[in-house]
């Protein structure tokens, strides 16, 4: 009995010591795509260099750094990495995936187009001057923007897949 004691007290002891992760997604690494995504949306973009990347995104070197380690390592990764595969973390970019201009909104997603399906009916609503047709287009963005959602997503993923030619 004593040594079940000593070993959960062991254990807890161990849990209260443990550090929670911070948020590196919102407050490092998104902002570094952010500014990747800019950079490569110039037509006369060449190579980016991670100094060109800690002056777009504001953030400090040790910051940037990081995120291009983690935005790099990603399956499947957000940047086109050139150069050392030995290095420590990505040095030279030659451009970004459309997962990247996806997560920054550049790119459409079927969930944004959901989005854009809910907001255009709402409107659509505000600009009807028929009571009962604006009454059904608002019932239509209510039902897509709830129980319909699943399904308005579905869509989206279909149009995003016969327009870019995968499906």
């Amino acid at each position: 009995m004593a040594t079940r004691r000593r070993t959960d007290e062991a254990s807890s002891q161990a849990t209260t010591n443990v550090m929670p992760v911070d948020d590196t997604w919102a407050n490092r690494d998104l902002p570094v795509l952010e500014a990747v995504v800019r950079w490569f949306d110039d037509a006369d973009a060449g190579m980016m260099n991670w100094p060109d990347i800690v002056e777009w995104s504001g953030l400090d070197e040790d910051s940037v750094k990081r995120a291009l380690r983690a935005l790099d390592s990603a399956d499947p990764p957000y940047i086109n990495v050139v150069g050392d595969a030995s290095a420590l973390y990505p040095t030279s970019l030659a451009g970004v995936t459309e997962r990247a201009r996806r997560a920054v909104g550049a790119w459409p997603t079927p969930e944004r187009l959901a989005d854009q399906l809910v907001a255009a009916l709402n409107a659509a609503a505000d600009a009807e001057d028929d009571p009962e047709r604006s009454g059904w287009l608002r019932r239509t963005a209510a039902w897509f923007g709830t129980a319909g959602r699943d399904f308005a997503v579905q869509v989206g993923a279909t149009v995003l897949t016969k327009s870019t030619g995968l499906g």
